[in-house]
């Protein structure tokens, strides 16, 4: 009923009744797309190179930690052998060798002596496998072949660890003949090292923490059973037997052995025998330290000292040894006994006392002032080198017109701020302060932290007098504050004496090719590694507070020396090498080589190529006069058509 009727005279008008017009007119729109579309002649338009002309040729040589896996990298130095040896005397040769990195070991020549003497030279590294830094090193050399002939011989075992798969990287040219040598181990086994936890500081002769190993089956047909041993400085401390699921991980827990003070060597080593050695052995460090010496100066009121005293020494695992002394009773040399000294909250301090104060932050003492109730501000400010002036005691209800203040702004990127941007559930504007000292910072302090009224909390002194902190209020939850009932009041505290001490806690071990920090912590210093070797590399000056980062190149223990300072580092291999499981060349080969278009889009063809690759694209000229043709073809019958009817 919503239809309109159709008279059938008009549906049979509607019936086709010209077909060659209809085919010229649709021959037309296919000439036009196909004109547009720019249609690519894929015969090469010029005649294909002479076999006999002269060759450039890259070899690409994998050093990589996991070549030395069987005979592999005896496999690769000969095969590099066969390819110099079948040099004609006007071909030329370069040799790129690559790991986690690309080096240019010979550029391009002739000479074949010189080629296999860089050969020779080569040795298997500990690092781990990038192929994409070689491809692009290998395309420069390719680039000064000029007009010869290009060919690239890849020789590696195609690690899947060195290549991302989701990306494609075009940096050879599509005119470079690229031939593989996979040396990959179809049925290939190994057992290794996977990582080792372990808490690298101790300060109790008897280890508390707990050593585990994570071990890998990288087999698949079976699981294995291997023992597993602990070794410190030499001397075997622990031994247990794991079993291993094929291609999957175990665990070995170690605990309760013996430290001596400073750093010991450690060693976890699983006794199975395969094609790939170098990842049964896994190098970590524990240091032993004896506790740091704190003292607290108070002005001996009841109960003063006592939350700061309890944060500090709560369990018997925290690194604290504390003293308390009242401020009518401290000597100079009852001082120079501590790495970190609290003042807390005393009218004044003797004369000799400050002046020695001012003495020992000179060799690296700590010291935290704090200012409350009990603190004279006309003493206090006549301190010259304490980095805050000290205004008035402010009583937020009476002062500001609220009944508290917190603490909401603070450098987030500060070493005693560390626990507050770790976790959600502690937080520093938890605590309400009804009472402060208002303190304005010096030209040469740093603010810290400030109350939400704008008013600084936490001042830190200048580089040029390095470590003292001014805190501006009490620590006895008495009338002034409720912080040493807060979650936040411990870290905080520990982070502040941590930092003070110059308190750096070293990693167990880190990973060959990761940066280890340098820091001078006292005065300017000088900086140098002695490696395994006992080679020593000097790295220059360090300015107080300067952080310098250092890349070893072999694993192992390597001693670091930042002026009177010396700390023992464990070095190991990267474990993804452990993981030999291989990719297809020519999955890779078609990720790194540019197809003639990606070429010429980029700019990458010469001048010869762009004109053969233009008069390959020439038929959009023919394609454009046949539809020229077809359309005045498609006017004259359409118009005698008309005519007609």
């Amino acid at each position: 009923m919503f239809l309109l009727k159709v008279p059938k005279r008009s549906i049979r008008q509607q019936k086709i009744k010209n077909l060659l017009l209809m085919a010229l007119r649709l021959l037309l729109l296919a000439l036009l797309v196909g004109a547009f579309a720019r249609p690519y002649m894929t015969q090469p338009a010029k005649p294909v190179a002479n076999a006999n002309s002269n060759r450039g040729t890259v070899l690409m040589l994998d050093t990589s930690y996991s070549m030395r896996y069987g005979d592999n990298f005896a496999k690769m130095k000969t095969e590099a052998r066969k390819r110099i040896d079948a040099l004609r005397d006007t071909d030329r040769m370069a040799i790129v060798a690559f790991n986690n990195s690309a080096s240019m070991l010979s550029r391009p020549t002739s000479d074949k002596n010189v080629l296999k003497a860089a050969v020779d030279t080569l040795e298997p590294s500990f690092a781990g496998t990038v192929y994409y830094d070689a491809f692009t090193l290998a395309d420069r050399a390719l680039n000064q072949f000029g007009g010869d002939q290009k060919q690239l011989v890849v020789i590696s075992d195609f690690q899947k660890n060195g290549w991302n798969r989701s990306s494609r990287e075009s940096v050879i040219g599509h005119d470079v003949k690229i031939e593989t040598v996979n040396l990959a181990i179809k049925d290939w086994n190994n057992l290794g090292i996977e990582s080792v936890a372990v808490e690298p500081t101790s300060f109790t002769r008897m280890y508390a923490g707990r050593l585990i190993a994570r071990i890998r089956n990288y087999g698949k047909d079976k699981p294995i059973e291997v023992p597993v041993s602990v070794t410190l400085n030499d001397k075997e401390v622990s031994r247990k037997n794991v079993t291993i699921s094929a291609n999957n991980s175990a665990v070995a827990e170690f605990t309760g052995f013996d430290l001596q003070l400073g750093f010991a060597k450690g060693r976890v080593r699983i006794e199975h025998e395969d094609p790939l050695m170098v990842d049964n052995d896994f190098l970590f460090v524990i240091e032993r330290r004896e506790k740091l010496n704190v003292l607290v100066v108070d002005a001996g009121r009841a109960k003063q000292s006592l939350y700061l005293r309890q944060a500090l020494t709560s369990t018997q695992d925290l690194p604290f040894e504390v003293t308390t002394i009242i401020a009518s009773a401290i000597t100079p040399e009852e001082l120079a006994k501590h790495e970190v000294v609290i003042i807390n909250d005393v009218p004044r301090l003797p004369d000799k006392v400050r002046d020695k104060m001012d003495e020992l932050r000179k060799t690296g003492q700590g010291q935290l002032i704090i200012l409350g109730e009990n603190a004279e501000t006309g003493w206090w400010n006549s301190y010259a080198k304490l980095p805050v002036k000290a205004v008035q005691k402010i009583s937020v209800e009476k002062d500001r017109g609220k009944p508290y203040v917190s603490i909401t702004t603070y450098d987030r990127h500060h070493a005693i701020f560390k626990p507050f941007e770790k976790s959600t559930r502690v937080a520093l504007n938890s605590a309400q302060f009804i009472a402060y000292v208002e303190v304005e910072a010096k030209p040469d302090g740093v603010v810290l932290a400030k109350y939400d009224d704008g008013s600084p909390v936490i001042v830190e002194s200048g580089k040029d007098d390095h470590g003292m902190l001014v805190f501006n209020s009490t620590v006895d939850n008495r009338l002034w504050n409720d912080f040493p009932l807060k979650p936040a009041f411990l870290p905080l505290f520990h982070e502040i004496i941590h930092y003070l001490s110059r308190y750096n806690e070293s990693r167990s071990w880190y990973q060959l090719g990761e940066g280890i920090p340098l820091v001078a912590a006292l005065d300017n210093a000088g900086a140098a590694v002695i490696d395994p070797k006992g080679e020593r590399l000097s790295l220059g000056q360090l300015a107080l507070g300067q952080e310098k980062f250092f890349s070893p190149t072999v694993p192992g223990f390597h001693e670091i020396r930042v002026g009177p300072d010396t700390r023992i580092v464990a070095v190991n291999p990267p474990s993804s090498e452990g993981n030999l499981d291989s990719m297809t060349p020519e999955d890779l080969i078609a990720s790194v080589q540019r197809t003639e278009a990606e070429s010429q889009q980029a700019g990458f063809l010469g001048s010869d190529e762009k004109d053969d690759y233009a008069r390959r694209q020439m038929g959009w000229w023919y394609l454009l006069l046949f539809a020229l043709l077809a359309g005045m073809a498609e006017i004259y019958i359409a118009n005698r058509a008309y005519k007609t009817a």
